[in-house]
């Protein structure tokens, strides 16, 4: 909702949505939501800092495959 542009190209479709977001907007420094800080959860969990270093699409598939089940906080 915060980039027309993208709702204009994608419409409602999550995946592609979130492919896009992976391949572009997070070298652009975008957000994806409110709810969730990449750098947060980056420092906040040293095991993911291990796992993951700083390739920081690798930390929001984390968060929305495993992490927010988990109850890791990333804000």
């Amino acid at each position: 909702n915060s980039y027309a542009g993208l709702k204009k190209a994608f419409g409602t479709d999550s995946k592609q949505l979130f492919n896009h977001f992976i391949s572009c907007g997070v070298k652009e420094g975008r957000i994806a939501c409110a709810s969730f800080n990449v750098h947060v959860y980056k420092n906040r969990y040293l095991d993911l800092q291990k796992a993951f270093g700083n390739n920081l699409p690798s930390y929001y598939t984390h968060y929305i495959q495993c992490g927010k089940t988990e109850g890791r906080i990333a804000i």
